[in-house]
């Protein structure tokens, strides 16, 4: 168990990502900044659709195409998508205006998984890459969680 977390903050990590996962499957997809968030995604079991910002087209670009892509086959009303930015001052300013670019779509975005991890991990990472030094504790307490 990493000595900068109790087992109770592992648990509250491991239960908000096991509950997005979950989410996911189920059809939600997951919009994060890049390819190293997607790759930590999938490590964690994540095997719906996950989305990476990075592509070369402007935000609102993006965005017409991720409605133009899972409008049509969501299985979820709302939310629209899950945004997974950083939270350093890039992450907040991408947050903010995919936030108010999908609001202008009259589409809602769910960012609980971000809100969560940000108040679990307590300015320890900054990054969503940047919490892969739990990675191995949270597999174990996903793990045993899921499979009792």
């Amino acid at each position: 168990m990493s000595s900068n977390f109790s087992e109770n903050w592992l648990l509250k990590i491991a239960k908000d990502l096991e509950n997005s996962r979950e989410i996911n499957l189920n059809g939600l997809p997951l919009l994060v900044e890049g390819r190293r968030d997607k790759e930590l995604l999938l490590e964690l079991g994540f095997t719906g659709p996950i989305e990476i910002l990075n592509r070369g087209v402007s935000l609102e670009n993006l965005a017409t195409q991720l409605l133009e892509k899972y409008s049509r086959s969501m299985k979820y009303k709302e939310p629209f998508i899950s945004i997974l930015m950083d939270w350093d001052r890039t992450g907040e300013r991408l947050q903010k205006k995919l936030t108010q670019i999908f609001n202008s779509m009259d589409e809602h975005i769910d960012d609980t998984l971000r809100k969560n991890l940000i108040r679990s991990l307590n300015g320890r990472t900054k990054t969503v890459e940047g919490f892969r030094f739990l990675l191995e504790d949270l597999l174990k307490l996903m793990d045993t969680d899921t499979n009792p």
